[in-house]
């Protein structure tokens, strides 16, 4: 009698072990087709996709130290407990120009993060450092960026509404140098993909 209740409570207790693992295999695979979420936008900001450094001078081609382009942007974002985490890569290119003594030259951008209403949230300046040696006109840099935008949990599903700006940091006289026509001309830009781009 012993015997057969210890077989009974070993087939009880496999079977019940048997339908837990069938029960995480269907979560499991529940997770897998779940639709991937929407990452929010990373947007290269429009006029602000490119930087001219004339150091102290007017703006004239014969005094540009240097000029940088933003030129694409790509990488991929997770949805985790404590918000929308972003890691993407940055890639600029830089020139050199006339007036650039010695090989490196650092020029000035940030990130920033606005919300669903288009209001900046939080901005973060940075640097981009170049090298460019004597026999380089152009040379190509690409930054690892990372961002954790905070949403609550029963909030995701505004996370596409959400952006991540790029753009130099520049002066009014910087900006006014972008609007008008420019000698030196880079290297036209890679199509990022979506979710990630430039903006029009």
């Amino acid at each position: 009698m012993n015997l057969f209740r210890l077989s009974l409570c070993l087939v009880l207790l496999f079977g019940m072990m048997a339908c837990a693992d069938d029960d995480q295999d269907k979560d499991k695979e529940k997770d897998e087709n779940k639709p991937k979420p929407i990452c929010p936008q990373v947007v290269i900001v429009r006029e602000l996709d490119r930087i001219s450094d004339y150091g102290t001078e007017s703006p004239d081609p014969t005094q540009l130290v240097a000029k940088a382009l933003m030129n694409n942007v790509n990488g991929d974002c997770a949805y985790q407990k404590d918000g929308i985490d972003i890691a993407f890569d940055l890639t600029m290119v830089a020139v050199r120009g006339p007036r650039l003594g010695g090989n490196h030259v650092s020029l000035p951008y940030f990130i920033a993060v606005a919300d669903p209403d288009h209001k900046i949230l939080q901005k973060e300046l940075m640097t981009a450092d170049f090298h460019i040696s004597n026999d380089e006109k152009t040379v190509e840099k690409t930054e690892s960026l990372h961002v954790v935008i905070p949403v609550a949990k029963d909030k995701t599903d505004t996370g596409p509404n959400y952006q991540v700006l790029l753009g130099f940091q520049l002066t009014e006289e910087q900006i006014k140098a972008v609007r008008e026509k420019e000698d030196v001309q880079f290297p036209e830009p890679t199509a990022p993909p979506a979710g990630l781009e430039k903006q029009k």
